[in-house]
């Protein structure tokens, strides 16, 4: 049987600091850091990250990731013109740039 799908509880908690988090994988960390690049203005995904991506990924699932991830860029960007926020599914450390830069009140 495989792996199960989505995150586990523990996962879910550390989503903020998954670098250091022992909960996630060397594949979901590198899935992570292309989510996190493609969410910078503006984007850049570095030729490391890249390549560390194909060899992780085959072309078709890199395109799969990289459409999921631009689609909930585009959900979030949406929901910032009406204030929606994220109600509390996804709490930013003090610390993270988003806050920093005023965009998270």
């Amino acid at each position: 049987m495989g792996r199960a799908q989505g995150i586990s509880e523990e996962q879910f908690e550390q989503v903020a600091g998954f670098e250091s988090s022992d909960a996630f994988d060397h594949r979901e960390k590198t899935v992570m850091r292309l989510a996190e690049a493609m969410t910078a203005t503006p984007v850049t995904i570095p030729d490391l990250l890249y390549s560390e991506l194909c060899n992780l990924f085959s072309e078709p699932e890199i395109v799969e990731l990289a459409g999921a991830i631009a689609l909930e860029n585009f959900r979030a960007r949406f929901n910032r013109v009406f204030e929606i926020d994220s109600q509390g599914y996804c709490a930013l450390p003090p610390d993270h740039p988003v806050r920093q830069a005023g965009w998270h009140e």
